[in-house]
């Protein structure tokens, strides 16, 4: 099972993105017209909700998400999103949000012992690939892509889904069993990405409790932890106040959500119900370095990440900025880019970005993968033509050609829209419910970058570079 939601940090080179302008579509919803109809927008006006999704919260407070989509066809996803992860721990309980997210596949109360997985591997659902789920600091999630056309499959893959909300069977024998696992996970069957990020994270992390809070947990907890506590955490999180269900694929969405109804308006709170606080991450205003190693990374990597307070994406006026933000990525790919298409480049890679972090944070990276031997001169020329960027800024050309590709790339998202895929849209609702992240519908998302790409500014852009890249709160990380 994957163990952390990947972030888009250290030992990463930034994703380029792409959005922009299409023909205009031929009818207009009544929300998209609201927003949209007028020559210029208001920047503070709220971003309107996908219109074309299902959605809505039982009386219990367990929130569900239920969408048509045929590609593939014959197919859905179902994701079961938990507010829930590693952060909430106590310090009996470290390790134990990722133990149970492992022991949810090793009896619930419809499917006891391995029975889950057997039945599912008969169905053709492979372990792994297509039945998974992940533990990360805030969240706990739980993934079922299964075909849509078989309806006894279908009624079990929500009892499924069920089970995971709040029926894990949590047996003292099988806990036993998996420790051993859990175990051998920690000590050496982890990717070399994952090593190296228990070692950077806690310096990363300022400190806070995220950075004693690393889902692997620790060894002596998890040979010896009464089964108490797994049963603790599992009342006390899993819950539907902090469950969202996410269903899309080719299915009819009225009917399921009546199933849904059925199925999950049984679920209890419990009766002392603990507060889900909300943590963070406080800005040290020092500068860190931290040097790594790991025997298996094939190449030397060098980072600078600028740490700094997140903004909230619930306005146009945000989703401006944001498109701002991602013309500043693209801008700085192109100039690493043109330095790579040189005779004799003076590094393997370069990048830099803005990105997510985690919590209340984000970063703006630099990154450098040296030749061997080069750390050195490498990591020079990499700060060389950034501060290059920092004294001089900037083109025009270079800002056309960046929006004119965000365009081009907007242009055929919007046209390709029945071509999307079902994941794309269940990551979308996980978001917006996990991260409280904007979820737009196709047509507002199209509409609204289109008018809003031309109004950026060169100097904007290039007011960026001295907005995230400050003197404190560096870490460089080698």
């Amino acid at each position: 099972m994957k163990f952390i939601k990947p972030l888009a940090l250290a030992f990463l080179l930034p994703a380029t993105f792409y959005i922009a302008e299409a023909k205009m579509p031929t009818t207009l919803t009544a929300e998209a017209r609201a927003i949209l109809s007028q020559d210029s927008l208001a920047l503070n006006q709220k971003l309107p909700f996908d219109n074309e999704v299902i959605t809505g919260k039982l009386k219990n407070g367990f929130t569900y998400f239920i969408r048509k989509n045929s590609e593939p066809k014959g197919r859905v996803t179902m994701y079961l999103g938990m507010k829930a992860g590693s952060i909430l721990e106590n310090e009996k309980q470290l390790g134990l949000a990722h133990f149970l997210e492992n022991m949810n596949f090793n009896g619930l109360k419809h499917f006891p012992k391995n029975e889950l997985v057997n039945y599912l591997q008969k169905a053709g659902v492979r372990f792994g690939s297509d039945l998974n789920a992940y533990t990360s600091f805030d969240q706990t999630v739980y993934q079922l892509p299964i075909p849509s056309d078989d309806p006894e499959l279908l009624k079990n893959g929500l009892q499924v889904m069920r089970d995971w909300a709040q029926d894990a069977l949590l047996d003292g024998e099988e806990i036993d069993k998996e420790r051993g696992v859990i175990l051998e996970e920690k000590r050496g069957g982890r990717g070399v990405q994952q090593r190296l990020q228990d070692q950077y994270f806690p310096m990363l992390l300022n400190g806070s409790l995220y950075s004693k809070r690393l889902p692997i947990g620790t060894e002596q907890i998890l040979k010896t932890f009464p089964y108490t506590e797994i049963r603790k955490f599992h009342e006390d999180w899993y819950r539907p106040d902090l469950q969202a269900l996410i269903i899309v694929g080719d299915i009819d969405p009225k009917e399921m959500e009546e199933r849904v109804k059925v199925l999950f308006s049984d679920m209890k709170m419990p009766k002392k119900a603990l507060e889900r606080k909300k943590y963070r991450v406080d800005l040290l205003n020092k500068n860190q370095f931290l040097a790594i190693s790991d025997p298996e990374l094939p190449y030397t990597v060098a980072q600078i990440l600028i740490k700094s307070e997140k903004e909230k994406v619930s306005t146009v006026g945000d989703y401006r900025n944001e498109l701002l933000k991602n013309v500043f990525n693209q801008m700085i790919a192109g100039r690493f880019s043109e330095l790579m298409q040189q005779p004799n480049p003076p590094f393997m890679q370069a990048g830099g970005s803005i990105s997510d972090f985690v919590a209340n944070l984000n970063t703006f990276s630099l990154l450098v993968v040296p030749k061997p031997g080069e750390l050195e001169s490498g990591f020079k020329a990499m700060l060389t033509e950034f501060e290059r960027i920092q004294k001089y800024g900037f083109t025009q050309t270079e800002l056309d050609r960046a929006i004119a590709d965000m365009k081009k790339g907007n242009e055929m998202s919007f046209i390709e829209r029945d071509k999307k895929k079902s994941d794309s849209y269940v990551n979308r609702y996980l978001n917006y419910f996990i991260d409280d992240e904007p979820a737009l519908s196709n047509e507002n998302a199209y509409r609204l970058t289109k008018q809003l790409l031309p109004t950026l500014k060169l100097s904007e852009v290039n007011g960026l570079v001295k907005k995230y890249y400050t003197d404190l709160n560096r870490d460089v990380l080698v």
